[in-house]
């Protein structure tokens, strides 16, 4: 590694670091403020501040370890070989296209519930903030696949070559056909009742969404072994 990509490489670690010392840091004070209210409340009041502490607690723990994993004393990546680099970014990437879905299709249910509360006109703040959480992760998977995020676009040259403009290809036809098929359903459920369709939407963008990621790492593995 020459001196100007050592140097640019430190300063992006650098940047990392403390941005992931900062979420760990917001997040557990967040996890401290639920919990510390959260403690003496009952019902809804209880739900809102349980869903503080969650998302303080996730954003701790991921912020603590992006915060190890970018550390300023670690050496280690300074010798990584261009293929080594290469080989660990991609296998990164496929990790992530296996775990966000399984989250996505872990916030299906409480999504459920959420929404069909707020249907019902009995929504509260935590319901709202619950609702759109699958959503969100389907959108996270898509991006990811798409090539759209952070690492993707920061590691570019990494990350992009002929086979995964094939992989995207193949993986975003099907969750096209996911999604073509799932909000042909939702529009069949609305004409009969409004709140089936919108109580429909999340699976459908989900299922998408995992279909995506899944798709793509499942090909990537696939195209692996025979390589």
């Amino acid at each position: 590694m020459d001196d100007a990509r050592l140097q640019i490489e430190l300063k992006q670690r650098r940047r990392k670091f403390r941005m992931a010392v900062a979420a760990a840091v917001l997040g557990a004070g967040m996890a401290a403020v639920g919990v510390a209210i959260g403690l003496d409340r009952t019902g809804d009041a209880a739900t809102g501040w349980g869903v503080l502490t969650g998302v303080g607690a996730g954003l701790a723990v991921g912020g603590a370890v992006m915060a190890w994993l970018v550390r300023p004393g670690a050496t280690g990546w300074r010798t990584e070989g261009e293929q080594t680099k290469r080989d660990r970014l991609q296998a990164q990437r496929a990790r992530q296209l296996w775990m966000f879905p399984l989250l996505t299709l872990a916030f299906l249910f409480q999504s459920t519930l959420a929404v069909q509360d707020i249907l019902a006109g009995e929504g509260n703040f935590a319901d709202y903030i619950i609702a759109p959480m699958p959503v969100i992760y389907a959108w996270i998977v898509a991006s990811i696949a798409m090539g759209w995020d952070h690492m993707s676009r920061t590691q570019k040259r990494y990350l992009e070559d002929e086979l995964t403009a094939v992989l995207r290809a193949r993986a975003i036809a099907a969750a096209f056909v996911v999604l073509m098929a799932g909000g042909t359903l939702a529009f069949v459920l609305g004409l009969w009742r409004t709140d089936a369709a919108v109580t429909a939407l999340p699976f459908v963008l989900s299922a998408a969404g995992a279909t995506a990621g899944i798709r793509y790492a499942w090909l990537d593995r696939e195209f692996g072994k025979d390589a």
